[in-house]
C-alpha cells in the first residue's frame, strides 16, 4: 500500500471511530432527553388543564351559592380545558377518569342551563374527586417518568463510557500498527539510499543507527542524494554546454546554410552561410518574414512564408555571392514533427548545388557536341540502310524484316539527335512534345518489333499487344515509344531463358492501360521508388549502357503526357509496370 494512503488511513480511522462514537452518545442522549421532555411535558400539561378546570368549577360553585350573577365565559372556559385534555391523554386509566368528567360535566352544564341550584349542589363533589383523580394519576406518571428516565440515563452513561474506553483502546492499537507500518517501509527507503549513496561503508553502520528518528534519518539521506543530483546536474550542463558549443561549430563550418525555425517561422539557430544568404539581421528570436530579404529569396521562401509549403520540396535555386565567388544554393523545407505528430518547426536547407550545376553544364556541353558528332554519320547510315532496303527487295522476307526495322531505328535515331541538338541550346532544356491522336496499339507494336529477335536469341517468349485492343490516345510517337521498348528491354535483361516478358493494352476507366509484366528477378520493395531516380542502378556491376537514367527519363515522358507509372514487384517472381494515359473520347 502506498505511504500516502497509509498515513490518510491512520488520520481518517480514528477520526471515523470518534465520529461514530460521538454520534451515537449525541443521539442516544439526543433521543432520551426528547422522549423524557416530551412525556413529562404532556402530563405536566393535563394537570394544568385539570386544575383550570376545578378553579372554573370553583367560581361557578361560588356564584351560585352567593346567588349572584354568574359570570359568562367560566363554561366555555370549562369545555376548552377539558377538550384539551381529552385529547392529550397519556397513561393508563387516564380516558376513564375523563370520561367521568365528561359525563358529570354534562349534567352539571345542564343545571347551569336551567338554573337548577339542587344539580349543581349534588354533582359538583363527584366532578371535584374525579379531578383530582386526574392530577393525582398525571402527577405519579410524572414521578415514575423520571425515575426511568434517571435509569435509563445512568445505562447510556455506562455505554457512552464503555464505547468511549474501547474506542481509546482500539485508538491505542491502531496507532502502535499504523507506526509500524508506516515506519517500516520508510526505514527501506532510507536503508535503500544509504546503501546507493554509501555502498563501500559496512552494512552494520546502518543497523547500528536503527534505533534513531526515521524521517531524520530519510531527510539526511535526501539531502545527500538531492546534493549527488546537484552536482550530476552541474556536470550536465557543463557537457550540454560544451556539446553546443561543438555543434555551433559544426553549423558554421558545413558548406550549406541551415535555419531552424517554430511553427511562427521565429529563428531559433541559424548558421554562417545562411545569414550571409539571409541578411546580417537574420538572428535568433526574429521572424523570417521580418527581414529584408533580396527580392529573389523572398520570392523562393513564399511558399514557407505563406504557410502553403510541401515537407522536403526544393523550392528552386538562388545564387550568392561569397568569397570563393558565386555559389548556387538550393532551399529546402524539412519538418521538424512532435511527439503528438504535429508540426513543431521547420528546418530550412540551403543546398550548395554549385558543383552539381558545374557537372550538369559540363555533361550538357558534351551532349551537345555528341549530338552535332551523330548527325552526320546518322544521316549517312540512314541513307546507306534505306538504299539497301531499295536494292534488296528480292531478299528473303526475314530479311527483308530486318532492313524495314534498321530503317525505322535510323529515323528514330535521327529524331531523337535533333532533339539533342534542340535541347543542347540550353543550360536545363524543357521536355518538348509533338503529340497527335494515334493507335498506341499499333504504335507500340511497330515500336516492339526490334525487340522480337532478341529475346528469341535468349529464349525468352515476348508476348506483344494484341492488335485487335485499339486504344487511341494524344502522344508523342518518336518519344512515348522509347517508354515501352526502354521498359521492355529492361524485363529481357533481368529475365532467365525460359521466362516470359507480356506486354498488353486495354481501355480502363477512361484511361488507356498499359502493363509490361515480367518472370524475372524481381525488385526488392524498398527498390520500387529509388528506379525511376536518376543515375540509379541496381546492379552490383553495372554493364555497357545501364546507366540508372532509362526509368527516369520514362517517368519524365509518361507524366509530360498526363499519365503516370507505377511498378509493383515479387522478389524471384518477377515485376509489373503499369503505364496510364488519358484517352481520346470517342
Amino acid at each position: 500500500m502506498p505511504l500516502r494512503r497509509k498515513l490518510l488511513l491512520a488520520i481518517l480511522i480514528p477520526v471515523l471511530l470518534l465520529a461514530v462514537v460521538g454520534a451515537i452518545s449525541v443521539t442516544s442522549l439526543r433521543h432520551l432527553e426528547q422522549a423524557a421532555g416530551r412525556i413529562l411535558a404532556n402530563n405536566y400539561r393535563s394537570i394544568q388543564e385539570t386544575r383550570s378546570m376545578e378553579r372554573c368549577l370553583w367560581d361557578l360553585e361560588m356564584s351560585v351559592a352567593e346567588a349572584g350573577p354568574r359570570p359568562r365565559g367560566l363554561v366555555p372556559a370549562f369545555d376548552s380545558a377539558l377538550q384539551r385534555c381529552e385529547a392529550n391523554v397519556t397513561e393508563p386509566g387516564e380516558r376513564a377518569v375523563l370520561e367521568r368528567i365528561r359525563s358529570s360535566w354534562n349534567a352539571l352544564r345542564t343545571g347551569v342551563v336551567a338554573d337548577t341550584t339542587r344539580i349543581w349542589l349534588h354533582g359538583i363533589p363527584n366532578l371535584y374527586v374525579d379531578l383530582e383523580k386526574l392530577i393525582a394519576l398525571n402527577e405519579q406518571a410524572m414521578i415514575a417518568h423520571e425515575q426511568e428516565t434517571r435509569r435509563v440515563g445512568r445505562l447510556m452513561f455506562g455505554a457512552v463510557s464503555g464505547s468511549v474506553l474501547m474506542a481509546m483502546v482500539a485508538l491505542a492499537l491502531y496507532a502502535i500498527i499504523s507506526a509500524r507500518l508506516i515506519s517500516r517501509p520508510i526505514t527501506q527507503v532510507v536503508e535503500r539510499l544509504h546503501t546507493a549513496l554509501n555502498p563501500v561503508q559496512a552494512e552494520e553502520e546502518f543497523e547500528h543507527e536503527e534505533g534513531g528518528d526515521e524521517i531524520k534519518r530519510l531527510r539526511e539521506e535526501m539531502d545527500s542524494l538531492l546534493d549527488r543530483l546537484a552536482r550530476h546536474e552541474d556536470q550536465q550542463q557543463r557537457r550540454l554546454t560544451h556539446l553546443q558549443g561543438r555543434l555551433a561549430f559544426v553549423m558554421n563550418e558545413v558548406l550549406e546554410g541551415l535555419v531552424l525555425l517554430d511553427r511562427e517561422h521565429r529563428i531559433l539557430a541559424v548558421n554562417r552561410v545562411a545569414r550571409s544568404i539571409l541578411g546580417s539581421g537574420c538572428t535568433e528570436g526574429v521572424r523570417l518574414d521580418a527581414l529584408s530579404l533580396r527580392e529573389d529569396v523572398r520570392a523562393l521562401l513564399a511558399p514557407l512564408l505563406s504557410g502553403d509549403v510541401q515537407a522536403e520540396r526544393d523550392l528552386g535555386e538562388v545564387r550568392h555571392e561569397a568569397k570563393g565567388g558565386e555559389r548556387v544554393y538550393r532551399p529546402r523545407v524539412l519538418t521538424v514533427s512532435s511527439a503528438q505528430g504535429g508540426v513543431e518547426g521547420y528546418l530550412l536547407l540551403f543546398w550548395d548545388v554549385t558543383e552539381q550545376r558545374r557537372f550538369e553544364e559540363s555533361r550538357q556541353r558534351f551532349i551537345s557536341m555528341l549530338s552535332h558528332q551523330l548527325k552526320t554519320p546518322m544521316t549517312s547510315l540512314s541513307m546507306s540502310v534505306n538504299l539497301l532496303k531499295e536494292r534488296l527487295q528480292t531478299v528473303a522476307p526475314r530479311e527483308t524484316e530486318l532492313l524495314s526495322i534498321a530503317s525505322e531505328d535510323c529515323s528514330n535515331l535521327g529524331a531523337l539527335i535533333a532533339d539533342l541538338i534542340e535541347a543542347s541550346r540550353e543550360i536545363t532544356p524543357d521536355l518538348t512534345l509533338s503529340r497527335r491522336p494515334v493507335d498506341v496499339t499499333r504504335l507500340l507494336r511497330s515500336a516492339l518489333r526490334p525487340l522480337v529477335p532478341q529475346a528469341e536469341a535468349r529464349g525468352i517468349r515476348l508476348v506483344l499487344p494484341a492488335p485487335d485492343r485499339e486504344c487511341r490516345c494524344k502522344v508523342d510517337p518518336v518519344k512515348f515509344p522509347w517508354v515501352i521498348t526502354n521498359i521492355a528491354g529492361n524485363a529481357l535483361r533481368y529475365t532467365a531463358g525460359g521466362g516470359r516478358v507480356k506486354i498488353t493494352i486495354e481501355p480502363d476507366s477512361g484511361d488507356c492501360r498499359i502493363t509490361v509484366t515480367d518472370t524475372g528477378i524481381g525488385i526488392a520493395p524498398e527498390n520500387l521508388e529509388r528506379i525511376f531516380q536518376p543515375y540509379t542502378s541496381l546492379d552490383r556491376e553495372p554493364h555497357a549502357g545501364t546507366h540508372g537514367l532509362g526509368l527516369a527519363i520514362a517517368r519524365e515522358i509518361v507524366e509530360a503526357h498526363g499519365g503516370s507509372i507505377t511498378a509493383t514487384s515479387t522478389v524471384g517472381t518477377g515485376s509489373r509496370f503499369t503505364i496510364r494515359l488519358p484517352a481520346l473520347g470517342e
